[in-house]
């Protein structure tokens, strides 16, 4: 025989009520945010249970339908949940409840080492670490292909201070750093960290301002290259260059190695964690074998 149950909207409260709520976001008290919206055999579902999962409304009849929506659709997990509690042998019923308990105890677990994981951030990596790695794997982080260090700049044809940006970009001390820098609004684009290393990939995809030819004389170029449409002067300077067999820099390499040390040092650290926990609880009396 199938069994009847029953969803019930707030009693006291009008839909007319609830949906002026809902439009208006007016402050409700807690008594309000806990008031019971409906019933499902023994479950019970508060207004506070669904509000977090409230989505943004564009009308009234909107916000009904989609109030409605999450109502039915809790009711209905929790009628399906009752049918195999009914419905399935009691072994299958055992096998998911350890299952369930499992999965809760994982995710309570996880959560806390991620809590503790993250405030002990900071001392999970140095700057030695890295360099001491690097050092003793230098064979490691030989070059597979060619990297360069560029800079460049594009400025106006008809840019007055033309002769001065092509002085100071060429000699590139500290002062025509900072001086470059103060008239960077007049630039069209410009690229002056040249302690970063690219792949050439990375670079002909950012002079894509140059056609082929350019881009390829430019890397065939040391030192100075200058090209110019009609519009635009383009000033580059192709830095330095490292071919396949060399020996990676520091700086290149850098974030590949912190991630190989972070996780190292999470692994053990996360290790020597849960191995305290349970020489503590062994020393407090929290866990006993008998």
């Amino acid at each position: 025989m199938i069994r009847k149950y029953s969803l019930s909207l707030i009693g006291a409260c009008s839909s007319l009520f609830l949906l002026s709520f809902l439009i208006s976001c007016e402050s409700i008290t807690q008594a309000k945010q806990d008031r019971l919206i409906a019933r499902a055999d023994n479950h019970y579902l508060y207004w506070s249970d669904i509000e977090r999962e409230l989505p943004p409304f564009s009308s009234e009849q909107d916000s009904l339908s989609k109030v409605n929506f999450l109502i039915n659709e809790w009711a209905r997990q929790k009628l399906i949940y009752e049918k195999a509690l009914i419905n399935l042998d009691a072994d299958k019923i055992s096998v998911l409840n350890a299952m369930v308990n499992d999965y809760k105890t994982n995710l309570f677990k996880n959560a806390y080492r991620e809590l503790i994981l993250k405030s002990s951030q900071d001392s999970l990596y140095t700057g030695t670490l890295v360099n001491d790695y690097y050092m003793k794997n230098l064979n490691s982080f030989k070059l597979k292909e060619s990297i360069y260090r560029i800079r460049y700049i594009g400025l106006p044809l008809d840019n007055v201070d033309q002769k001065e940006i092509k002085r100071r970009f060429k000699s590139f001390n500290r002062e025509d750093i900072d001086y470059l820098d103060s008239l960077s609004f007049q630039f069209s684009n410009y690229f002056l960290l040249d302690s970063v290393w690219f792949k050439e990939s990375e670079i002909r995809n950012r002079l894509d301002f140059l056609n082929e030819r350019q881009q390829n004389r430019f890397i065939k170029t040391p030192n100075y290259y200058e090209v110019k449409d009609s519009l635009v002067l383009y000033l580059l300077s192709l830095v330095e260059q490292l071919d396949p067999g060399n020996i990676a820099p520091l700086p290149y390499v850098e974030q590949t190695i912190k991630d190989l040390v972070s996780n190292k040092r999470k692994i053990e650290f996360l290790r020597s964690f849960d191995n305290d926990i349970l020489q503590d609880a062994i020393k407090t009396k929290k866990f006993e074998k008998y």
